[in-house]
């Protein structure tokens, strides 16, 4: 109820405060629409800019201080001309009494957003103003929304329900994790039935939303992604479904016409040779394909194209000639949204087997830490081609580190019997080790489909399916326990031994066939899989090895390009440490501009590893941790994700160069070390009842978790990154930032 009562007089008087401070300001100025010379007024209601130096509204002030300034969209719902969503504009003020016009700083307005379109003044100056001048900062040629400017304007009071139940949520989840709260002294149970709700209506009606949300917006049908200007490169971003139209046509290579003049060209992979074939008209020359004998082909993972792509395509055939292209986006949303689910339930099965004891908050902080800590919020920021590799990997590894922790099962007579009487099983945990050796089970279902989609990792994102490493110690546990029942068994049958001498003599331990037949049911769908991509790459590049990267039409011959070493300590550097942005302007984060000794692939990111999640320095007490860690089965995983993850950041930096995306492929491993640790703070915390340093330790996690979660929240809104939200999703930007943008 207290919390509660917070968020109503945050809602009133908080977020409302520009409604209460507008009551006590000048009577509002007459609308006004003094164009300038820049602008000319359209029928359809919009300004048309015909010189940026001179796009302005001028408004008068009435001799009155001015803090709030309204733009009064016009009234048309429909516009001759494409209006820009995301509109910037700058707001001056003429002192009474002076000629001299103060500067103000830009913002920016929605005219779908009428709250967005209450700007400030900020220019600095609070004393009284004779006019204010309204600057669109837009290019030649752009429609300005806007009929009039009023200034003084009377900020209306909003009540806004998705505001209120979004700080209602953030108020739950931070009195659930309070420390000795009920969630900290409940023992995580995944045969709870409430567990189990509060499971899926934590984790699962979201996703569910998120992507009824992605197909309302998007659909099912791919609209083409294609656009082309004179003397430039033609941009073609369905290359997945392209991929998909090409195997149901029996082919590997793209339909996509070939220029005579670019297979001509002497290297047509040198980015000179083309740049001076598209200066000459040669067309079309395609952007960031491969160009192999003649043929387009694309070098992403054929895995996506198999699991969505392809089935959509060849089911419209049905009643579609040719049939439709299933959309980019709605692909890689319903992908990200399995990934977040089974990363879920990946988590929870990751506590349950190491962590038999933990909390319910354990499992919760835990999965913030892996959320946050992974990387996964660059593709749920950018769905888009690009990043249709990464939702695939992430989706199947999800899946997959799901079954694999799930295999190794006991017999638990408190569960039942099915239907048919066979006994239920549960997880094993490292309680069990010294359980009834005959209760030990293999699911050989779950290993085998786990091995199947994390060697799928390869022909999504090739680097990924390093992941594949962490099955080691799995089947080692595994082993363990089958070689524990096949002794129990043998001891049981103590008095048929004799007479099965001469049998033994002659076959392998049973313990030694159990392992065996388990790590062939792994090892049937790994070479399955890299026999069916290896197949793939030979039709193409004639090699099951070569997966066409080289051949791509990029911005470096890729033949003959070499990546600099000198940028490499720089690129790692940067990966983990690069120091995060703040800004006063929403979202109040910025994409840090760094600079690289050498040319290397480059993107803006956001920042370093250890400043993005926190908690993950963690992991950098595991090697001091050597009993604990023995004791919940975690020494060698530790072990195995501290060389891989090195290693795959080295081999990133060094191939791949410094996207936020990119490091999702070492991201994982980090966030696992990091778990255990944290894990076990929160065990040491817990059996001390969260008094002392305890309850200190814990609050420390706690900020530590709500930042990380505040800064996944900031990323998604960022303007300075590739194909930022303001850009696709401008209603939502704008609704959330006229929020803020009117209090500071």
């Amino acid at each position: 109820m207290a919390a509660a009562a917070i968020v109503l007089l945050l809602e009133v008087f908080v977020f409302n405060l520009p409604h209460w401070n507008s009551l006590t300001k000048p009577a509002p100025s007459a609308a006004s629409e003094q164009l300038g010379p820049g602008l000319h007024r359209l029928d359809d209601g919009t300004a048309r800019i015909e010189d940026s130096s001179q796009a302005y509204i001028d408004a008068d002030a009435d001799d009155q201080p001015v803090e709030y300034v309204y733009l009064e969209p016009s009234s048309s719902t429909r516009y001759a001309y494409t209006v820009s969503n995301d509109t910037s504009a700058r707001i001056d003020v003429m002192p009474t009494g002076s000629n001299e016009w103060i500067t103000g700083s830009v913002d920016s307005f929605s005219y779908r957003v009428d709250s967005s379109a209450y700007l400030k003044n900020r220019t600095g100056y609070a004393g009284s103003v004779s006019k204010i001048r309204v600057w669109f900062q837009e290019p030649k040629g752009s429609r300005i929304p806007v009929t009039s400017v009023t200034a003084n304007a009377r900020v209306p009071f909003q009540f806004s329900i998705i505001r209120i139940i979004l700080m209602l949520a953030a108020a739950v989840l931070l009195i659930a994790l309070r420390p000795r709260s009920s969630l900290h002294r409940t023992t995580l149970d995944t045969h709870n039935t409430k567990q189990r709700l509060g499971f899926w209506a934590v984790i699962g009606i979201p996703c569910a939303a998120a992507f009824t949300w992605a197909l309302a917006g998007n659909g099912l049908v791919q609209t083409p992604a294609f656009f082309h200007h004179s003397n430039s490169y033609a941009y073609d971003f369905n290359q997945f479904q392209q991929t998909a139209d090409a195997i149901l046509h029996g082919h590997a290579w793209l339909d996509l016409y070939v220029s005579p003049q670019l297979l001509q060209a002497s290297n047509p992979y040198d980015a000179g040779v083309r740049e001076e074939l598209l200066s000459r008209g040669a067309y079309p020359i395609y952007w960031d394909h491969v160009l192999y004998n003649g043929h387009y082909y694309s070098y992403f993972g054929v895995v996506p194209v198999i699991l969505l792509f392809l089935p959509f395509e060849a089911i419209t055939s049905l009643w579609t000639d040719g049939g439709l292209m299933l959309s980019t986006i709605t692909a890689g949303a319903f992908m990200l949204c399995l990934a977040v689910l089974f990363g879920a339930l990946a988590t929870v099965r990751f506590v349950e087997r190491h962590f038999p004891d933990a909390s319910v908050a354990s499992v919760m902080l835990a999965f913030v830490l892996l959320f946050s800590g992974s990387t996964i919020m660059a593709p749920i920021c950018r769905v888009d081609f690009y990043t249709i590799p990464f939702c695939a990997a992430l989706c199947v590894v999800a899946i997959g580190l799901y079954l694999w922790q799930s295999a190794l099962r006991v017999a638990d007579p408190a569960l039942g019997r099915t239907r048919r009487g066979r006994e239920r099983t549960r997880v094993w945990t490292v309680a069990d080790r010294e359980c009834d050796a005959t209760a030990i089970r293999v699911s050989k279902s779950r290993l085998f489909f786990g091995s199947f989609f994390m060697i799928c990792t390869l022909g999504c994102r090739p680097p990924l399916a390093a992941l594949c490493v962490l099955l080691v110690p799995i089947i080692i546990q595994i082993a363990k326990q089958l070689n524990r029942r096949a002794t129990a068994r043998q001891a049981a049958a103590g008095a048929d031994a004799p007479a099965n001498a001469a049998a033994r003599k002659r076959h392998l331990p049973a313990g030694t066939r159990d392992v065996l037949v388990t790590a062939a049911v792994c090892a049937i769908p790994v070479c399955a899989v890299l026999a069916g991509l290896g197949y793939w790459n030979a039709i193409r590049f004639g090699s099951p090895l070569n997966f066409g990267n080289d051949y791509q039409l990029t911005v470096v011959d890729l033949k003959n390009y070499h990546e600099p070493l000198n940028v490499l300590v720089e690129i790692v550097l940067y990966y983990l440490f690069l120091p995060l942005s703040f800004t006063t302007e929403f979202p109040f984060l910025t994409s840090t501009q760094t600079a690289l000794s050498s040319w290397q692939c480059y993107e803006p990111i956001i920042g370093g590893m250890f400043f993005m999640t926190p908690l993950l320095v963690l992991g950098f007490a595991f090697p001091f941790l050597h009993k604990k860690l023995k004791e919940h089965d975690g020494w060698l995983t530790c072990w195995l994700c501290a060389a891989t993850g090195v290693l795959m950041m080295l081999f990133i930096s060094y191939k791949g160069g410094l996207l936020w995306r990119y490091k999702i492929d070492f991201a994982i491993y980090m966030s696992i070390i990091a778990m255990f640790v944290l894990l076990l703070v929160l065990q040491w915390a817990r059996r001390r009842d969260y008094r002392g340093w305890a309850k200190a330790v814990l609050v420390v996690v706690l900020v530590a978790t709500i930042f990380s979660g505040v800064l996944c929240v900031q990323s998604v809104f960022l303007r300075n990154v590739s194909y930022p939200l303001v850009s696709d999703q401008p209603g939502i930007f704008h609704t959330v930032r006229s929020w803020f943008q009117l209090l500071i």
